[in-house]
């Protein structure tokens, strides 16, 4: 669907980079644009640039030599192609046909048009222009011009050019005859507009503040288009857009200009507003809005106008849409019943309208986080349904079918998966053959939209648990006789043994198969009889997963999204009677990009997850306040199975309370470590009878025998050493009674290890607590303490400040944080320029407002230090050398990682590269709050401390 063009601008100026390490401008350079363009992404967009990088075997872009400039080559033997051989089955989902490899390894595509009456494909990337055969896709041409293209159908003239330049070279636009496949001239420029009815060429420039600001910066240019000469020109400068409906150029710079191509004058001002100083006060600032870019449609009869706010860093929050107007007559579209605008990775775009009477639209929000909406309206635009965690990349009219990034196929009609489809980022699509052409890296690939059968699920992968944190451990309810466990590892992936975690399989049955996902799995309470497992998950805030079943013990998975509105599920529940009932819910969370609102919500199923209801929601967004769900056990029959009801952990996750009436709540006696973390609270299968329950931590093991009142500690941890930071307890479980009467813990480690222990064979401590008696007499039960601290109510002190901005939700919504920090000693945070890096143990975080280098180690400890790197030092010690897999820092964090040997034994190595970020700080009282991409850290301390 719609991406932004500012995608197209940063893809190939980091294609640029890669090429020629003197940097690229935008002639000249804009002042807002380039941190406001990552901030503006939408996630489709980040989507598809995850294709390119992801998808390619090419890890990293490398320059290819240019070909002499005089004649075209010949084909070479580099062009590999590989045709896919056809389906037995004629299926309904898309079918790879075949695979050209075009550039040099490591370098992508960047752009493409198709010919359909010589039925030849042009391609580039960014130096290198390739002319294919449709039929053969043989290579009948490499042209040394890369960059955009624009294709005179008519004229048979094709035009290369980048809208960006590398440094110390001049714009170009490179005229190819397309007869004859030659170069036949040069015109100055950076924009391009073609009538092609009188073969005139208007060239132009993208428009910046530099051009605003230049008083030689050069008008549109009309230029003939069989001689390349000059025959005219416009005063003002800008990027043209030819409308052959009315003979009338658009001119975008910054607002759009209509123009008279035949008086050269300028006619009227499309968004006087943009411009009006009285009313935005000033122009390019972070925060102001501008015209990017303008289309034609034809296929429509409209034009296109993309105005989008531009901020540093942070994002602006929700990304408009593009403006419609009718060609005919530039009045405007009612946006209701205007279609949607799709472009994929090339610079051609199409105008989407109403499939089987529906309009289907992917609305974002981009602010720190980013949202995706799926929205589909009636002809009259009334809303026929919306999904939150879902968008697509590509919406094919023909097939009633939607792609996503990750390789699933939407059905349009239902909006639940119908298979997968050779996942890559899309250039251009020939509804007449039904063909898709797309890009991975340095080949192009060429997609029948139909073909395909959805493919039998990948089987079990019999592997061991990889060294990654192991995130989650469910046991089957039927483990004493099937000895079944699930588990999910920071490796984005769900493992099962059936033999007690002797030997593990990685399920894959159809699952999503992506880098950062999250998973949540779940036995059915049923297990023992229908063999049936349920998840749920998301990959970031932007995409959900919905709910996906197996009834084969996880071989293969089918996914249940019949009427789920929202697709990001955190948690499931199940009845207590599911067995006859069938009923269990999904717990989501949701964010409607056009409300503003978010929070959680509850579905229900009564049909094992055949059939969704929302049945409440919990806006966190609210004027009236932060709302909440309620309990589980008010929307399932039977309430939930829920063996210790006089336990629970606090709200704060800081400590467990207990209740030995069922009215007065109390907080037990354990002393949990300072920066240990509280992680599971497991209540013995028999803790009506027994009264025993266990509470986990990543350091240490409490087990009570009387409900909470006295607790003992596991003695012989191996968890405890502070100094070692990878032997953590990460999750934790508790079978259910074995045939000898017992039960056994689970724990799963940082270090990708289950281990299974037996609570009799560990050795414990005197229990202390409430209910120990001393050598006088049994101490009295204490009254009960508070179950988390107190939130910071009331007017501030002068000089301080209740927070505002993005961090305040986090911070309003913690107690616990806002007794360590206490107010804020600014009013709103401070946004920068940053980096961040991951290690074994941590992050590393530079923010460049106040020179300061951040080490966030897992163990929840903080430091920070000065940034003393100069330029000119070297970035990195060759005496320090990495294991396989593993990186030295470089630079400022290398610099502090190799001086302080105690902050270097904590973090471990650099698992990737630094990445540039944007950080949002804000001082308080007793610490500070830092946003860094998707981190918030509240810090307490000075120079160091613990981060919550």
């Amino acid at each position: 669907m719609k991406k932004s063009t500012h995608l197209r601008w940063v893809f190939l100026c980091l294609v640029a980079l890669a090429l020629a390490p003197a940097g690229c401008s935008d002639q000249p350079t804009p002042a807002v644009e380039s941190e406001a363009t990552i901030a503006a992404l939408s996630t489709a967009n980040a989507a598809l640039l995850t294709q390119v990088s992801e998808l390619s075997a090419a890890a990293e872009m490398t320059p290819v030599p240019p070909a002499p400039p005089s004649s075209p080559e010949a084909a070479d033997s580099s062009n590999t192609v590989t045709e896919e051989p056809l389906a037995a089955a004629q299926g309904p989902l898309p079918r790879l046909a075949a695979t050209l490899a075009l550039a040099s390894e490591g370098v992508a595509l960047v752009d493409f048009r198709f010919d359909r009456a010589a039925n030849r494909l042009y391609v580039t990337d960014a130096d290198h222009l390739y002319v294919v055969d449709g039929d053969a896709l043989t290579v009948l041409a490499t042209l040394p011009r890369g960059g955009l293209l624009e294709f005179d159908e008519r004229n048979q003239r094709l035009y290369v050019y980048r809208s960006f330049v590398r440094a110390g070279e001049a714009p170009a636009i490179y005229v190819i005859d397309a007869r004859t496949l030659t170069e036949i001239g040069t015109i100055e420029g950076g924009a391009i507009a073609i009538d092609r009815e009188r073969n005139r060429l208007f060239i132009g420039e993208p428009f910046t503040q530099a051009h605003a600001d230049s008083q030689a910066a050069r008008g549109v240019r009309v230029v003939d288009g069989a001689s390349l000469e000059e025959i005219g020109a416009f005063e003002q400068p800008g990027a043209p857009v030819y409308n052959p409906d009315r003979n009338e150029l658009l001119i975008v710079a910054y607002t759009v200009y209509t123009a008279d191509p035949e008086t050269l004058q300028v006619t009227g001002d499309l968004f006087p507003e943009l411009t009006d100083l009285e009313q935005v006060g000033l122009l390019w600032c972070n925060g102001c809005r501008w015209a990017d870019n303008a289309w034609h449609l034809p296929e429509v009869g409209m034009v296109a106008i993309e105005i989008d706010a531009h901020c540093a860093g942070k994002g602006c929050g929700r990304i408009e849409p593009p403006r419609w107007f009718d060609a005919a007559t530039m009045a405007p579209v009612d946006p209701a019943v205007a279609p949607e605008l799709q472009q994929g990775c090339g610079s051609a775009v199409e105008a989407v309208g109403p499939i089987d009477g529906r309009f289907y639209r992917n609305r974002f929000y981009s602010r720190y986080l980013i949202y995706a909406n799926l929205l589909v309206d009636d002809l009259q635009g009334e809303r026929v349904a919306w999904r939150d965690g879902l968008s697509f990349d590509f919406v094919n009219p023909r097939t009633g079918q939607g792609y996503l990034a990750d390789g699933s196929v939407i059905e349009l009609a239902t909006l639940t998966p119908l298979g997968r489809w050779p996942a890559a980022c899309i250039l251009g699509y020939d509804a007449e053959r039904g063909r898709i052409f797309a890009m991975r890296g340095n080949s192009l690939l060429l997609i029948d939209e139909r073909g395909a059968a959805p493919a039998a699920p990948p089987p079990p992968v019999v592997e061991n648990l990889p060294a990654w944190e192991i995130t989650d451990i469910q046991i089957s309810p039927n483990f004493a006789a099937d000895q079944t466990l699930l588990a999910t590892s920071a490796a984005n992936t769900l493992y099962r043994s059936t033999d007690g975690g002797a030997s593990w399989q990685r399920l894959r049955g159809g699952l999503p198969e992506e880098r950062n996902q999250t998973f949540f799995a779940y036995f059915s309470p049923n297990f023992a009889a229908d063999r049936t497992l349920y998840l749920t998950g998301y990959h970031g805030d932007s995409r959900g997963y919905g709910v996906w079943r197996s009834q084969d013990a996880g071989d293969r998975w089918e996914p249940l999204w019949n009427n789920l509105a929202h697709l990001r599920g955190v948690a499931l529940h199940f009845a207590a009677d599911f067995a006859q009932s069938q009923t269990l819910l999904l717990h989501s969370r949701y964010y409607d990009v056009l409300t503003g609102d978010g929070g959680e919500s509850f579905h229900r199923s009564t049909d094992g997850g055949l059939h969704w209801t929302l049945v409440v929601t919990a806006s966190h967004t609210s004027p009236e306040g932060r709302a909440t769900l309620p309990p589980v056990e008010e929307l399932l029959p039977r309430g939930v199975d829920s063996p210790a009801p006089s336990l629970r952990i606090n709200d704060d996750r800081t400590g467990v309370a207990y209740t030995l009436d069922g009215v007065a709540w109390m907080t037990a006696t354990l002393e949990i470590e300072a920066g240990d973390r509280l992680l599971a609270l497991l209540p013995s299968p028999n803790f009506t009878g027994d009264r025993t329950a266990f509470v986990v931590t990543q350091r240490a093991i409490w087990r009570t025998q009387d409900g909470g009142a006295t607790w003992s500690q596991w003695e012989e941890s191996r968890f405890t050493d502070p100094d070692d930071f990878d032997r953590k307890i990460s999750s934790a479980a508790i079978t259910p009674l074995l045939a000898d009467g017992g039960v056994r813990l689970y724990l799963g480690t940082r270090q990708g290890e289950i281990l299974a222990i037996d609570p009799s064979a560990m050795r414990w401590s005197a229990p202390v607590g409430a209910g120990v008696e001393t050598a006088q007499a049994q101490a009295p039960l204490q009254p009960s303490v508070p179950l988390q601290p107190e939130a910071q109510i009331g007017e501030p002190p002068e000089g301080l400040y209740r927070p505002a901005g993005a961090l305040a939700l986090i911070w309003e919504n913690n107690p616990r944080i806002q007794q360590a920090l206490g107010f804020a000693a600014a009013p709103e945070p401070v946004s920068s320029a940053a980096a961040i890096q991951r290690f074994e143990r941590g992050v590393m975080v530079w923010v460049q407002e106040n020179g300061r280098i951040y080490a966030f180690l897992d163990d929840g400890r903080w430091f920070a230090y000065e940034d003393a790197f100069r330029e000119g030092e070297p970035e990195s010690d060759p005496a320090f050398a990495p294991p396989a897999g593993k990186q030295q820092p470089v630079r400022g964090f290398g610099k502090v990682w190799r001086q302080h040997p105690e902050l270097r034994e904590a973090i471990g190595w650099a698992l990737a590269k630094e990445e540039p970020a944007t950080a949002l700080r804000q001082p308080f009282e007793k610490g500070e709050m830092l946003g860094v991409g998707a981190y918030v850290f509240a810090l307490s301390g000075k120079n160091e401390g613990v981060w919550y």
